[in-house]
């Protein structure tokens, strides 16, 4: 709430104009019944033309009026509900994109979709409604039983009696469909995320033949969204007959009433005409407001939804600009210690988990050292680098880079100081150049072909018509898997930092074109620090040292030829994978 009410504090010069117009709006709106009494009571009956015309020319006025009055209304809530919706998008976006892993997964892919684009667009909803038919509904209302009092307070009185039991009604049937609007966001929450499953897997879901299985639970989900809002929308139905009934059986006493009164001359036409306007006017805006009134309940649960997001706190908290205990420029820290990197006693368990996923890890890797890290599946080499790279801290002990502790760096350093390929490839939509850009923005063109050859992809690329603007498609469907990692290792490579993380990104390549990148890596990389993570020991024999993993502890290291001599766990990777190229063969 404090998000919007800030949001809406920057447009508090447009919401002014608005609620001026609105005023405005209504009060033309109420000066036409009182107008057309005139008319009738004043000027027909009394045979005074000059009134009847005078009066008729000023309803055409304020019919004008009323029609600017809604026009720039309209204009200023337009630029008040789209500026929320993009601030709150923006902070949204700006909030979690920072998020480290340890955040994100609090919340899943498709909920925060739905909460950035469905949620954030309820609320720009419930602020439209608010300034502009809420505000007037009420105002309206509150307008015509004055103007009702005024013209005869006697037959009025019917309004008070009849005004609460709306009111009431409304309340009642709005609060008993309140719970079903959360489960609706929660349904569809449910729904994004299946479909997204079907549309990111959908070779997975044909090459299992799964296909009747994932329709299955799509329709389930649809089905889910389907009973919560007929649950939800059920008893709002029943509202606007409700109101209409009571609006016909009021008009009906109003008449009767009136018929007695008028046998007696104790009242004129004219004011039975217009109070019978405000009336109806009074009424008809309830039930208007009654079926407003239900957005209510949903815009509350868009903003707790949205709060929720905004209210999580990064667990993985950084330094700022002047709390950094180094610079570059820092005369204290030896340019040549950049690409240091150690472990000093380091153990670490998920959060929620009992078990270690690393235990007592310590060892250091050397500036310009080409290191790799090998294991078993599971054995904790990806969660060593997420340590590296902060998506999560270590529960006991130090990981250190540049000789300081990751907790003493900004995220700027940090970033500056390593460079990583994951091991899930991922490419944006857009040209070749905007994606090896996205590694350093001021990359010529030569620097780009440069990094493409190196990954053995310049050839391809030169072989299109487009070259460097040949379009990669959403989620590089028109690449192969081959391709997009070595795509992904020139981003890479473009950048320059003391300490290369390359996260098993070789896994799509053939051993030949494997060993060339490897060896234009050596050349390209030879004064950096060089992390390797990978499953074939032949990616790795070459390297300085191999640090070897297991079940979450480091079991030995050294390079090939020493670990090939005492460590069992290494010599069981080598043997395994020998097995596997001869029965292959």
């Amino acid at each position: 709430m404090v998000k919007i009410f800030k949001s809406l504090k920057k447009y508090k010069s447009f919401v002014a104009m608005a609620l001026f117009f609105a005023t405005i709006w209504v009060v033309s709106q109420l000066a036409i019944p009182r107008l057309m009494r005139d008319i009738v009571d004043v000027g027909i009956l009394s045979g005074n033309m000059q009134l009847v015309i005078s009066r008729s020319l000023l309803m055409i006025l304020a019919a004008v009026i009323n029609v600017g009055s809604l026009f720039a209304e309209i204009y200023f809530l337009t630029k008040i509900t789209a500026g929320v919706q993009r601030d709150l998008r923006g902070d949204l976006f700006d909030h979690v994109i920072d998020w480290s892993a340890s955040a994100r997964q609090q919340f899943s892919t498709s909920s925060l979709v739905t909460r950035t684009v469905n949620d954030v667009k309820q609320i720009g909803n419930f602020i439209d409604l608010s300034l502009r038919k809420i505000y007037t509904l009420i105002l309206t209302i509150v307008g015509s039983v004055i103007m009702s009092f005024v013209l005869d307070w006697r037959l009025a009185l019917i309004i008070l009696v009849v005004v609460p039991i709306g009111l009431i009604l409304t309340q009642f049937l709005t609060n008993r469909s309140t719970k079903h609007y959360a489960g609706i966001r929660e349904a569809t929450d449910r729904l994004v995320r299946v479909f997204r499953e079907n549309i990111s897997g959908i070779k997975v879901v044909k090459a299992f033949n799964k296909t009747k299985y994932e329709e299955k639970r799509f329709e389930q989900a649809t089905d889910d969204v389907y009973e919560e809002s007929v649950a939800a929308e059920r008893n709002m139905q029943l509202l606007s007959p409700a109101v209409q009934l009571i609006i016909n059986f009021l008009i009906i006493i109003l008449l009767y009433l009136s018929g007695i009164r008028a046998e007696n001359a104790t009242i004129q036409v004219g004011v039975l005409i217009a109070l019978i306007e405000y009336v109806t006017l009074a009424l008809t805006n309830i039930q208007s407001l009654a079926m407003i009134v239900t957005i209510i309940p949903r815009s509350k649960i868009a903003f707790n939804r949205i709060e929720e997001v905004l209210k999580t706190d990064d667990p993985i908290k950084y330094l700022s600009q002047t709390e950094t205990v180094i610079t570059k420029s820092d005369q204290s820290l030896p340019q040549t210690q950049l690409g240091r990197l150690e472990f000093d006693q380091v153990n670490f368990a998920y959060p929620g988990s009992r078990h270690c996923a690393l235990e007592d890890i310590s060892l250091t890797i050397n500036p310009a050292e080409h290191v790799a890290i090998i294991g078993s599946t599971g054995s904790g080499k990806s969660t060593l680098l997420r340590l590296i790279t902060r998506d999560y801290d270590a529960n006991q002990g130090e990981v250190k880079l540049a000789n300081q502790n990751v907790k003493d760096l900004t995220k700027q350093q940090l970033n500056e100081l390593i460079t990583i390929v994951p091991q899930s490839t991922f490419l944006f939509s857009g040209t070749v150049r905007e994606n090896i850009k996205v590694g350093r923005n001021d990359a010529t063109d030569e620097e780009i072909w440069q990094v493409l050859d190196a990954c053995e992809i310049g050839d391809f690329f030169r072989a299109q018509e487009t070259g460097l603007d040949t379009q990669i498609a959403q989620s590089a469907v028109n690449l192969s898997g081959g391709q997009k990692q070595r795509v992904a290792i020139a981003r890479g490579l473009i950048r320059n930092t003391p300490i290369y993380i390359f996260d098993d990104c070789f896994s799509a390549l053939d051993f030949s074109t494997e060993r060339k990148i490897r060896l234009a890596l050596r050349e390209r990389l030879a004064d950096k620090t060089v992390i390797i993570v990978a499953q074939r020991v032949a990616t790795v024999m070459d390297l300085d040292e191999i640090f070897v993993l297991e079940i979450g502890q480091l079991e030995d290291h050294g390079p090939h030829k020493d670990l090939l001599g005492r460590s069992k766990v290494y010599q069981e990777i080598m043997l395994s994978q020998l097995e596997v190229e001869e029965g292959v063969g």
